[in-house]
């Protein structure tokens, strides 16, 4: 593995993602991130995984080099599946998974966290869904699970990040912690967790996802059917470049 860490001790898995200098993802990470947890399905060592980001960034959003993947229909179709592959093995994976957000969550780092049972975030944490600022409608499924219906739309039609505290005013994130602290608070909730059977674990997980089903894979089909609307706008593609190029976009709005 190039970008993930893996420890276990004591039925605890932590999952480190290190993809210097700011976590952003790109093909190569989201296979990793589903590889990973499809490894851990299959180990009998484990009761809970703790995710988290090496670094100051818990993860950013989509690597620059790849953006021209989103650019033409057959490319972003293939993009969107790998990375659904990568969301559905966090939120599906059969142990209760905790995120230990150690900084900015941006778009796929959002996403990620959104997939995952419990939240620990530190103070300086932010999460957004920035998809809108680069040409892309998609995550907002995830998101949903973390923040009400109308902080999520204010989410998705600004791009605008907001905070853990403010998060954790809508209960979508369990506790705010010092920096300092975050790994151990992350462990200790591990450990509290871990003090159960692991078979009533997996089986009250299994129950969770199956009776709160928010038909993730349909809300993904959506936002990749919506992007590949948008592809034919000028404006899809100024946004996209404008991004790459770190400048402000120019719309036609037409």
């Amino acid at each position: 593995m190039d970008y993930i860490n893996l420890e276990v001790n004591n039925y605890i898995a932590i999952v480190t993602y290190c993809r210097p200098p700011i976590n952003a993802t790109n093909r190569d990470a989201y296979i990793e991130i589903r590889d990973t947890f499809y490894d851990l399905e299959r180990r009998n060592d484990i009761k809970v995984v703790i995710l988290t980001g090496a670094g100051k960034v818990f993860m950013a959003g989509n690597d620059l080099d790849e953006f021209t993947e989103f650019m033409e229909r057959g490319k972003a179709t293939t993009y969107y599946d790998i990375i659904r592959n990568a969301y559905l093995a966090v939120k599906n994976c059969k142990y209760p998974v905790i995120a230990a957000v150690n900084g900015s969550a941006v778009g796929a780092g959002l996403a990620f966290t959104g997939c995952c049972d419990i939240v620990i975030a530190t103070e300086n944490a932010k999460f957004a869904l920035s998809e809108i600022k680069v040409g892309i409608i998609g995550a907002d499924g995830y998101a949903s699970l973390m923040v009400p219906e109308k902080v999520l739309r204010y989410m998705a039609f600004s791009g605008t990040a907001v905070t853990a505290l403010q998060i954790a005013q809508y209960g979508g994130i369990h506790r705010v912690v010092s920096k300092e602290n975050l790994m151990n608070d992350a462990i200790k909730l591990a450990e509290e967790i871990a003090a159960n059977a692991r078979t009533a674990l997996i089986l009250w997980k299994k129950c969770l996802n199956i009776n709160y089903d928010h038909n993730l894979p349909k809300k993904f089909e959506n936002n990749l059917r919506a992007t590949v609307d948008y592809q034919v706008y000028d404006d899809f593609k100024e946004a996209s470049r404008a991004f790459i190029e770190k400048r402000m976009p120019k719309y036609n709005n037409k």
